[in-house]
């Protein structure tokens, strides 16, 4: 018999119908179920063991099954005062295990621990016209669900409820805190081994905070309560799913939700034998097979808001929008958001098979960047704990960049690479130090991809700025060169985004109209023979083609069984030997926990963990600096790739 537990109402809220696919092995699945990546991208579990530093005195229900837990709680239950951690509680078909439960007379504290940085003066629970703000409304269920179970279990006792989160604005003043939770593996499962330096609570006081949610709760409670396409009252929805279990599955009701499903099966997968359930549901809704959704569905198109109405007036398929469904308004210079998608449905329909390039803007945009070009590419994290001394939860470090360097002459070559990860030293001023002495000769563009590169030094000048005088020697030195970089209102900055500038003017078919550099990449070289021919030769990195610091004699166009175009990034390998890890890069964009950090940030948690050996550490170092090379090549090739657009039907361009 399956419960009702939190994980389960969880998944629920997202779409009731994936409760019976999360149950079945027979579902592929696109997220990574594993703990010790969520533990390294997610920090949960460490936030999750210093708060239970909070409560010296709490006891863990240890015992094994789900009988044997709830008999363990409800006998230590029976005192007047205790503290539970990961207390079970029953009630029919209703299972919780409470991270923290802490017993005074008649009153029971509930502790909900996440991982979420929180601001206690700037909470962001509701929105400026008092609605629950999206962020933050799964973790308000997810208590309002534990207090409701703890209701019925105890409907005479006095219950308060909180959220446990890392304080944005909280300053750790100790070094090595996240080291300090170290992160072990056990029998395919993690725990986390905690210094004794932390059982006393005092620091776990100073970078946590609890937040209180009965008022909330109540008032979400109030409100009807939405899965996926379903609605229904709070109460009445959780009796209803408890009953529905084993028994009676929700019928799909495809909506928007479904753009973000996880039961989806790749090729590989279907041909082993495993189950799409976002397909499933499809057919079942629309009565369309997989060969019809294979040809794209509104899900695919392009930061769409109409895809609730879409399928509501029963269109499914891209070949069933019209050009009036998106309101196509073609901007003469820039290919708009609406005629993105419109580029997506005929390329479903097969109108379009090459390259569209808005020339005019692209030309403009090029014309106006100056040689020599740099190509440069962040890696950076963001932990739930600190690392270092004098440092916030969440907090940004930058501990990588790679720079590829394009000159006037069409020559390239890997120019300059940086890989900060000394556990003891913040990593921040010691890689600007590097990139400004990497770019400060010239006043050459530099390019970068979308926002990222941008928002980073961004972040970095105000944590200089915000240091006493004289505690980083050059930090003007620094600040003025971030300053070069960024610009300002009245005169532009040495930064230019080419992603940005790639989605303006470019629409490469079997993109799904992204310009995720990731995408872009194998479509600019499928599509281009020039660029096929130029990285088909085993020169990158050899002495007559353009130098490299990490490959030599490296073919970057190779071809599967079928003559297809392999992704670059899949001939890396994966980026750390950890079997645990095994597909994280194929990931990368399809799991929340993955992308939201991105694998190298994993990589840098497992380099500061203390987990490595100085072996699994270099061979860990070497393949960051790979996938980081990669990053800037592919700009350069997506350079090359649009400037050979361009000379097709003009002169060469001239050069800044």
């Amino acid at each position: 018999m399956r419960y009702l537990t939190k994980s389960r109402f969880a998944l629920a809220l997202e779409c009731p119908t994936k409760l019976e696919y999360k149950d079945d092995a027979a579902y592929a699945s696109t997220k990574l179920e594993n703990d010790f990546l969520l533990a390294l991208a997610e920090g949960g579990h460490q936030v999750g063991a210093l708060a239970k530093c909070l409560f010296p005195d709490g006891i863990e229900i240890d015992a094994i099954g789900h009988d044997a837990q709830v008999e363990q709680t409800m006998a230590l239950l029976q005192r007047d005062e205790v503290t539970l951690f990961e207390a079970a509680i029953r009630v029919g078909r209703l299972f919780i295990r409470a991270d923290l439960l802490r017993k005074v007379g008649n009153t029971l504290e509930l502790y909900e621990v996440k991982a979420k940085g929180y601001d206690p003066a700037n909470p962001k629970i509701l929105g400026a016209k008092g609605g629950f703000l999206s962020d933050m409304k799964p973790y308000l269920y997810d208590v309002a669900f534990q207090r409701y179970v703890l209701r019925r279990a105890f409907p005479a006792a006095n219950i308060r409820s909180h959220l446990v989160m890392p304080n944005k604005t909280a300053v750790c003043d100790e070094p090595g805190l996240s080291q300090r939770l170290r992160i072990i593996k056990e029998n395919g499962r993690v725990r986390i081994d905690v210094d004794a330096s932390l059982n006393d609570g005092a620091l776990a006081r100073r970078v946590l905070c609890i937040a209180s949610l009965d008022e909330y709760l109540d008032q979400l409670e109030s409100q009807p309560l939405e899965l996926g396409s379903w609605t229904t009252a709070f109460e009445e929805g959780i009796e209803e799913f408890a009953r529905r279990l084993d028994i009676e599955p929700y019928t799909p009701r495809p909506g928007s939700q479904c753009k973000g499903c996880e039961f989806r099966a790749s090729p590989e997968q279907l041909a082993a034998g495993m189950r799409d359930g976002r397909a499933e549901c499809l057919a079942s809704a629309f009565r369309v097979t997989a060969a019809q959704t294979a040809g794209g569905t509104v899900l695919d198109l392009y930061n769409s808001r109409k895809t609730d109405a879409f399928l509501e007036e029963g269109k499914l398929l891209l070949t069933d929008v019209e050009s009036e469904d998106l309101k196509l308004s073609e901007e003469g210079d820039v290919i708009s958001a609406s005629h993105r998608q419109w580029l997506q449905v005929e390329e479903a329909r097969g109108v379009v098979g090459n390259t569209v390039v808005r020339l005019a803007h692209l030309d403009e945009a090029v014309r106006g960047l100056t040689y020599p070009i740099h190509f440069i590419d962040f890696e950076t994290s963001r932990p739930a704990l600190p690392f270092h001394a004098g440092r916030r939860p969440y907090e940004q470090l930058l501990f990588q960049f790679s720079h590829h360097r394009l000159d006037a002459d069409g020559s390239v070559r890997h120019q300059t690479q940086h890989l900060a990860d000394s556990p003891a030293v913040l990593p921040n001023f010691d890689t600007v130090r590097a990139l400004k002495h990497a770019l400060e000769g010239d006043g050459g563009s530099v390019l970068h991809w979308w926002d990222h590169e941008r928002t980073v030094l961004g972040e970095v000048r105000e944590q200089l700025l915000a240091l006493p005088a004289g505690h980083v020697p050059d930090r003007d030195g620094l600040v003025a060169f971030i300053d070069s970089l960024l610009g300002t209102r009245e005169a532009p900055g040495r930064l230019f985004d080419l992603g940005r500038l790639v989605h303006r003017s470019a629409f490469f078919p079997g993109t799904r109209g992204s310009s995720s550099l990731k995408k872009v990449l194998p479509a600019l070289l499928t599509s281009s023979a020039q660029l096929r021919d130029r990285y088909a030769a085993p020169s990158y990195g050899s002495a007559d083609g353009a130098p490299s610091l990490n490959f030599v004699g490296q073919a970057w166009v190779q071809f599967d069984a079928n003559g297809a175009v392999i992704d670059p990034y899949k001939l890396l390998g994966e980026r750390t030997e950890d079997p645990d890890l095994t597909g994280l890069e194929l990931r990368e964009e399809d799991d929340k926990a993955v992308a939201d950090g991105g694998a190298a940030m994993v990589a840098y948690g497992l380099l500061q963990s203390g987990l490595l050996d100085e072996p699994a550490r270099q061979r860990l170092r070497s393949q960051l600096l790979r996938y980081c090379e990669l990053d800037t090549l592919a700009m350069v090739m997506a350079w090359e790739g649009l400037h050979e657009v361009l000379a097709k039907v003009k002169s060469p361009l001239t050069t800044a």
